[in-house]
């Protein structure tokens, strides 16, 4: 089994993908607690802010994997560069691989969205090498969790970040409530937050208004993975 946290899709095309070549299945992340026993247990998830989002790592501290053999990995999904966003998962798990995959940078309050083909292309080369690895069940440690990391991650925004979010040109359709995937998100006549974000920004890049904003993302492009569409991104996290 692959557990899966995605907001834009990213992370869920690269599960279903390693989903294929191992012959598994790929299930949500969710702050609900899970059991597996499976012989091959994956966790595939964006870094944020040089860490795991907080719904990942409160999922991975009530995994209960009750294989002793199991080949645990993590892949990191990132826009940037995320050294050592896995390895706080370590205090649960022995992880056996980890490894960092670079794809489209969608945070959107600090940088401009890098759609590019290059930049598919070269993700697309990495995952190719990361399945073979996996195939192999071959070994590779996290990388370390540096001071530099806790810095960058107490810069992260908290769970109550989502009141500083600002609405425009709202037509209340209701599709940021459909993508949250903490079911953060309500809407009467405009979105209403619940203060639980985990600060993915799947209601920005979902809303086709563009009417949700945070510091710096108005007027940029929004972004969704081009082999998953919104629609099976909503789905995931209503199986």
């Amino acid at each position: 089994m692959i557990y899966c946290f995605s907001s834009t899709g990213n992370s869920l095309h690269t599960a279903r993908r390693i989903a294929e070549a191992l012959g598994t299945q790929v299930a949500p992340i969710t702050p609900e607690p899970a059991t597996c026993a499976d012989d091959i247990v994956g966790l595939v998830f964006p870094a944020f802010f040089w860490g795991a989002p907080t719904v990942v790592e409160a999922f991975a501290r009530t995994l209960n994997i009750t294989n002793p053999q199991a080949y645990v990995f993590a892949i990191v999904v990132s826009g940037g560069s995320a050294p050592g966003a896995a390895n706080s998962l370590r205090r649960w798990h022995k992880l056996a691989y980890c490894a960092e995959l670079k794809h489209v940078n969608n945070y959107i309050p600090g940088y401009a969205v890098n759609n590019e083909p290059d930049v598919h292309a070269n993700a697309q080369a990495q995952l190719a090498q990361i399945i073979a690895d996996l195939n192999a069940c071959k070994t590779q440690r996290a990388g370390f969790y540096t001071p530099l990391n806790r810095v960058i991650r107490r810069a992260m925004p908290g769970p109550a970040s989502d009141a500083k979010f600002s609405i425009s040109g709202c037509t209340g359709c209701g599709i940021c409530a459909s993508a949250c995937p903490v079911s953060n998100i309500t809407v009467d006549t405009q979105p209403q937050f619940a203060h639980r974000c985990e600060h993915c920004l799947a209601c920005m890049h979902a809303c086709p208004a563009a009417a949700i904003n945070y510091g710096k993302s108005a007027g940029k492009a929004r972004y969704l993975h081009p082999d998953v569409p919104l629609a099976q991104l909503i789905a995931f996290y209503r199986q």
